[in-house]
């Protein structure tokens, strides 16, 4: 169990590295994803969308992991997401994220988070 809590720190770094694809490849071909309260996500090329959309409205991320939570074939991560804006500014934000494992990759990702602040930056 040792090396898949590695593993799970993996994965969030590729996430901070904002490339869509590479992220989608730690994915079942048939992965169910979802992002705060967005609809459910289902296969690669719907995350890899979902996510883009994200990407695009900043220009950094970094996740402060906070706790590694393991049962079974399934993790919550609690962190905090730190985005950078376009424009310099950071928000931090507090995020569980659940993942459901089937053999190296993941079947089920959910997202937990307030992510209006960032939605709506700069939107008055």
């Amino acid at each position: 169990m040792a090396g898949m809590t590695k593993d799970i720190e993996e994965v969030f770094k590729v996430a901070d590295r904002m490339d869509a694809v590479a992220f989608s490849e730690l994915l079942t071909a048939d992965v169910t994803f979802r992002f705060a309260n967005s609809d459910l996500w289902k296969g690669r090329e719907a995350v890899v969308d979902g996510l883009n959309y994200l990407f695009s409205k900043i220009s950094g991320l970094k996740h402060d992991l906070k706790g590694i939570y393991v049962k079974g074939n399934g993790y919550a991560v609690e962190a905090v997401a730190n985005y950078r804006m376009k424009d310099g500014n950071l928000i931090s934000l507090p995020v569980v994220s659940v993942l459901k494992y089937r053999g190296n990759l993941i079947e089920d990702y959910r997202i937990y988070i307030d992510i209006s602040p960032v939605m709506n930056y700069g939107v008055k």
